[in-house]
C-alpha cells in the first residue's frame, strides 16, 4: 500500500477526540431538548422556560460532593454569598 494511505497515531487521536466531542454535543443537545419539552408545559413565562433549558446540563449536588474534602469548602452558589 501507499504511504499516503497510512493512518498515523496522531490522526487516530484526533479522530477519537472529534468523536468524543460530537458525542458530548449530542448529549447536551438531547438534555436541552428534553428540558424544552418539559418546560413548555410547566412554565408561564419565557424567562422560566429559558432558565430551565439553560440549566439542563446541571446535576444536583450529592451528599458525597458536599462531604468530599476537595469540594467541601467550595462556594456552590456564588449568588448566595454570606454577607
Amino acid at each position: 500500500m501507499s504511504d499516503s494511505l497510512d493512518i498515523t497515531p496522531e490522526e487516530l487521536h484526533r479522530l477519537a477526540d472529534d468523536c468524543l466531542e460530537l458525542l458530548r454535543k449530542e448529549e447536551l443537545h438531547n438534555l436541552r431538548n428534553d428540558a424544552k419539552l418539559r418546560a413548555v408545559t410547566n412554565t408561564e413565562t419565557y424567562e422560566e422556560f429559558k432558565d430551565i433549558v439553560d440549566a439542563a446540563h446541571l446535576r444536583p449536588i450529592s451528599k458525597q460532593d458536599k462531604a468530599n474534602v476537595k469540594t467541601k469548602s467550595r462556594l456552590w452558589n456564588s449568588a448566595a454569598r454570606e454577607q
